[in-house]
């Protein structure tokens, strides 16, 4: 159980580039390098929305549905990309937990 790391440049902003980093244990960490930002979320805070060629990603507060802690926008293969990462760590800790 390996966390996947991938680097996507963010649209509309070709100087900035998000590292992105999926935890299994249902953890997401965001680094945008230029600005030295930082962010994370669970998995069960993330939303995506998607319009036109870009998908917009939403953190969420979970007491709060309308709360948004952070959003982030991406072009919409990255954001495939990252939502199948997702859901492959969900599943590799589902099997990992059913196992023991």
């Amino acid at each position: 159980m390996l966390a996947e790391c991938r680097q996507f440049v963010l649209p509309g902003h070709n100087e900035l580039h998000a590292e992105v980093t999926v935890i299994p244990t249902g953890e997401l960490e965001v680094n945008i390098k230029e600005n030295n930002n930082s962010l994370k979320a669970d998995f069960d805070e993330l939303y995506f929305y998607s319009a036109g060629k870009e998908t917009e990603l939403v953190c969420r507060d979970q007491l709060g549905a309308e709360s948004v802690r952070w959003h982030l926008n991406l072009a919409n293969d990255d954001a495939r990309e990252l939502a199948k990462l997702i859901e492959s760590a969900e599943e590799e800790y589902e099997t990992l937990m059913r196992d023991l």
